[in-house]
């Protein structure tokens, strides 16, 4: 089975939509580093923002400019589903899977279809974030300690605000780890949320792949709608916890029971297929 989910991992990264997301991650990260540089170049260290706040990922930096980081909140589920999401059914519609059963069988096959689209996911949304976390450390001075909310590394409302960060302790330890082990926990959640179509299309049949795009929004976006009717409070918008150095009062069981509900809606939908899917 390991052999067997390398293989089919490999081969989905080369597949068009790996490529094609993990390029528009790389549009992301290379646009917003360029801004940056061409922003903060010439700025004496004393006034300088601390670089990795000045990432993709971080949310800190809408209060600067929030143009990058909402145009990635808007396009994720999109973006999230289009790796793997259609593995499924595009070798369905190509006859390939009849291929593959006869090969490896078809419990090993699906299978190792599940674990493959979620190393897939993974990996097209790890590297991209690894590699601007770089870019900033060899190009911005990392003893910049100032923050987007121009406050004072003294100041209580400063040490309230990360408080607040997922991960705060980490952060106050070593920012540099904090925004690395962030950024693989982002790459393993969307790796979570990019198996969702995958088992959808072995519970169902799917004609048309574009339908595949709507799990993964829907489940998204109910987040945003709770958080509307809510009104305030404790957040529970999945982009509050899921990118970096974000300051909003959370509460770590809407984390765990968000991803209970993936897990368990990925197992369902799993064993739903076996009713249509001899395994």
């Amino acid at each position: 089975m390991r052999k067997l989910v390398v293989y089919q991992t490999t081969f989905l990264l080369r597949q068009r939509e790996a490529v094609a997301s993990f390029l528009l991650l790389m549009w992301f990260v290379i646009g917003n580093y360029l801004g940056n540089v061409t922003t903060f170049r010439g700025m004496d260290v004393t006034q300088m923002y601390y670089p990795l706040k000045m990432m993709t990922l971080s949310y800190n930096r809408v209060n600067y400019n929030a143009d990058i980081t909402t145009l990635f909140i808007m396009l994720y589920p999109i973006l999230v589903t289009l790796p793997a999401g259609f593995s499924y059914v595009k070798e369905q519609q190509t006859r390939e899977e009849v291929y593959l059963i006869t090969r490896i069988g078809k419990k090993s096959y699906l299978r190792s279809r599940l674990w493959a689209s979620f190393f897939t996911t993974a990996v097209v949304f790890s590297i991209p974030f690894l590699l601007e976390i770089v870019l900033y450390a060899v190009s911005f001075p990392m003893k910049a300690k100032n923050d987007f909310f121009h406050l004072g590394l003294y100041e209580p409302e400063y040490a309230q605000m990360v408080h607040r960060y997922l991960g705060s302790s980490l952060y106050v330890y070593s920012p540099v780890l904090y925004a690395v082990i962030m950024s693989l926990f982002f790459g393993l959640l969307s790796g979570m949320l990019g198996v969702i179509p995958v088992a959808v299309s072995l519970a169902f049949p799917v004609r048309f792949r574009v339908f595949l795009f709507l799990p993964v929004y829907l489940l998204l976006n109910a987040t945003s709608y709770i958080q509307t009717i809510r009104r305030g409070g404790i957040t529970c918008n999945w982009y509050d916890y899921m990118l970096l150095f974000q300051d909003e009062p959370k509460n770590i069981w809407f984390l765990v029971i968000g991803i209970g509900i993936v897990l368990v809606l990925i197992i369902g939908l799993s064993f739903a297929g076996r009713k249509r899917e001899a395994w």
